[in-house]
């Protein structure tokens, strides 16, 4: 029994929806993280991982997620962003 042409147009349609909104789903996907220097939560998405990976080169540092720094590497990076905006 072959499906109808309805039932296999109805299933074209939602696989398009999917796949057209997978990309949005992992361009958003963001956390929030702790900042010490100020005591408060900080969105991390993208553009941070970016800025954190240059700051961590500037450094010379082996890259390490920002969960697994100390404190006070924590502190010592948003004390950095704050002094580099634009990254």
């Amino acid at each position: 029994m072959l499906p109808s042409t309805r039932t296999l147009s109805r299933a074209i349609c939602v696989a398009t929806v999917i796949a057209a909104s997978a990309p949005l789903a992992a361009c958003t996907h963001s956390q929030n993280v702790y900042d010490p220097a100020a005591a408060a939560q900080r969105r991390w998405d993208r553009r941070e991982e970016r800025a954190y990976r240059r700051w961590e080169a500037q450094r010379q540092l082996q890259h390490l997620r920002y969960e697994q720094r100390s404190i006070d590497e924590q502190r010592a990076y948003w004390l950095w962003r704050r002094d580099h905006p634009n990254y």
